[in-house]
């Protein structure tokens, strides 16, 4: 099966609503930013270039305050960096910072008006959610990441 950049945003869109749930993997019932992304992977079944199914690198050992580097270190070695953010589109993930280091991941869309948006469970709001990327969301961005094969 091929997978487009807007059947992931179809996928993460399904999970919008999913209330926020440390370590969560369950559409509808609780995740977080990371579940998220896992979630949507298992979904459209998403494989590395080996084959391997992507969600079964999933590793839910993490605390409420993931460790920047490690969460870093852990997306760029399934997922591919874009060489800059300015190359991101719909479906790609950015890695956003919070207190200074890389903690939040989330999928790029595009809005209904054509503004850049972002899907991403936020603790903050107590669910996956789906807003625009404003200049702030924007500046926390550290880095851009695509699904392999795609």
């Amino acid at each position: 099966m091929t997978v487009t950049p807007d059947d992931i945003i179809r996928a993460a869109r399904g999970w919008l609503g999913t209330p926020f749930h440390h370590q969560g993997r369950v559409k509808g019932v609780g995740c977080d930013c990371l579940g998220l992304i896992v979630g949507v992977a298992r979904e459209l079944e998403l494989t590395d270039e080996k084959g391997i199914p992507l969600a079964d690198y999933d590793q839910p050992n993490y605390s409420p305050l993931p460790d920047g580097r490690g969460l870093k270190s852990a997306v760029s070695l399934h997922l591919r960096e874009l060489p800059s953010i300015g190359e991101a589109l719909p479906g790609d993930i950015p890695l956003i910072r919070f207190h200074n280091d890389p903690q939040h991941v989330g999928f790029l869309a595009e809005m209904p008006d054509g503004a850049q948006g972002i899907i991403h469970c936020y603790s903050n709001i107590g669910k996956v959610v789906e807003h625009r990327l404003n200049d702030t969301w924007r500046r926390m961005i550290v880095a851009v990441y695509r699904f392999p094969n795609l």
